[in-house]
């Protein structure tokens, strides 16, 4: 049976009913316990039968998302973490009607990516924060000016002045979010109230004794119930999750999830608001089992995703050994300069890389170096290839500088992958 919230006890019985639920589960053996007040009560939640068949199975789903990863090969990996890294960056910011183009947010990316220099160019910080996920030693905020270090880097050429934290490190005024006329949350004040909820936030963080799953959702909800800026709350609260859950999850799984927030956003804002109704007394039982059902379905997604993007590398795999050993069809010629046909092997080579760029790139490009690199060719090797594909219609100059190439429609389809990757 799903988890009944306390106010569903009130509407059932009545306060004395309530009460005694309340008193029932807060000594519970299953319940956890936090030092903050939310409407009016102090914060606990039950580990129920629910919450553990969840945790269950979004460690079940791990293995499962390993092994389809690391089926792909290396360079589809980085070109899929870069797009995921894009998409959830677009997503983060649409939850809060934040205008962006993945265009910008790829180039931000690409920057960083290529060690361009990236000064001034909108969510290049932010985009440093969640490359930073993919680091083996990324490591969630161990203090209160780590989380102001991690705010001002989302927020990075964003927002105007009168959004800037007044106060120490976070904000002085009260704050206010309203859904049509009515306010659906008002952020703890004074700023020494912020300070201590974030300070519980971390310390909960370290404790051992709660599954880590668990920390992680219950931080994210301290850390925007706390609201500690007069703006971009959610988006630096979403990075956060996805740090924190990065201690459990791989990093392409916790950046899986804005994107799913957004499309169960509803489900999202309601989960923070069944929590702080005073009639539920503190109990975030419904909220974690909210979150939870959350990460759960982006990491379905990721594996239903991932397991189609294997299929297609397979196909491309297998159209260019074909390729290769019969020769290309419709009479297809891949000549130097010279009028001397070049060697299938070496074409071949080339299609998988760009092919895989095609199918996981977030521009669907390569750069001239980066074939070099991928296939430890020299660049005399290499250009008048690619330019014998470009001359048959399969692949096509992007940009001249500097000088990089993407598979074209009609040579997707040849290859097997004409389809529009989701």
């Amino acid at each position: 049976m799903a988890y009944r919230t306390l106010k569903s006890i009130f509407h059932q019985r009545d306060h004395a009913g309530l009460d005694e639920e309340e008193r029932v589960r807060r000594s519970s053996p299953s319940a956890i316990h936090w030092d903050l007040l939310v409407g009016g009560s102090s914060a606990f939640m039950l580990v129920t039968r629910e919450v553990a068949v969840l945790i269950e199975r979004i460690l079940m789903f791990e293995p499962r998302i390993r092994q389809h990863w690391d089926r792909l090969p290396g360079r589809a990996q980085d070109d899929y973490l870069y797009r995921m890294i894009v998409d959830e960056i677009q997503a983060t910011n649409e939850i809060e009607q934040v205008r962006s183009t993945r265009k910008e947010i790829g180039e931000a990316l690409k920057g960083l990516r290529d060690d361009e220099p990236v000064g001034g160019k909108r969510f290049a910080e932010m985009a440093r924060l969640y490359l930073d996920i993919g680091r083996a030693d990324a490591q969630a905020p161990q203090s209160l000016d780590d989380l102001r270090s991690v705010y001002d880097a989302v927020m990075a050429g964003e927002g105007g002045d009168e959004m800037v934290p007044d106060g120490t490190r976070f904000r002085a005024g009260p704050v206010t979010i309203e859904s049509g006329t009515k306010a659906v949350h008002r952020g703890i004040v004074p700023e020494s109230a912020i300070d201590e909820a974030l300070t519980l936030m971390i310390s909960q963080n370290r404790d051992a004794e709660v599954p880590r799953l668990l920390r992680a959702v219950v931080a994210h909800f301290i850390f925007e119930f706390a609201h500690p800026f007069y703006d971009g709350n959610g988006r630096a609260g979403r990075y956060l999750l996805a740090l924190d859950l990065r201690e459990v999850l791989a990093p392409y799984s916790s950046l899986a999830l804005s994107a799913t927030i957004a499309d169960n956003k509803d489900r999202y804002y309601r989960a923070f608001a069944d929590a702080e109704d005073p009639f539920n007394r503190g109990d975030l039982t419904v909220f974690v089992i909210s979150l939870l059902e959350i990460i759960a379905e982006a990491q379905h997604r990721l594996l239903t995703d991932l397991a189609d993007r294997e299929q297609r590398i397979g196909v491309l795999g297998e159209r260019i050994s074909d390729f290769v050993s019969g020769g290309p069809p419709g009479g297809l010629r891949f000549d130097s300069t010279a009028g001397k046909p070049f060697g299938l092997d070496g074409i071949g080579e080339l299609l998988f890389i760009l092919g895989q760029a095609w199918l996981f790139d977030v521009n669907r490009a390569v750069k001239l170096q980066s074939l070099v690199r991928a296939t430890g060719r020299s660049v005399q090797f290499i250009r008048p290839r690619v330019q014998s594909l470009v001359d048959a219609g399969l692949v096509e100059v992007v940009t001249r500088k500097p000088l990089r190439f993407r598979i074209t429609q009609s040579g997707a389809e040849l290859l097997g992958v004409g389809r529009e990757p989701a």
